[in-house]
């Protein structure tokens, strides 16, 4: 099975990070994304590592 985050997984990742919250990791381990496969949708979150906020999307 292969995960693709959608455009708006994208958008908010590049907005947080214009907003300020930047990480000094070298490796990019900012983020923690997490993908649930459902049978009727796929739920997409990310999550910042720094300080907490994080987004959902819901694909149906």
């Amino acid at each position: 099975m292969k995960f693709k985050t959608d455009k708006s997984i994208d958008d908010w990742v590049k907005n947080h990070r214009a907003q300020g919250c930047i990480s000094n990791a070298t490796a990019g381990e900012q983020f923690i994304y997490e993908f649930i496969p459902t049978s009727i949708m796929e739920v997409q979150t990310v999550k910042c590592m720094c300080c907490g906020d994080k987004f959902t999307y819901y694909d149906d």
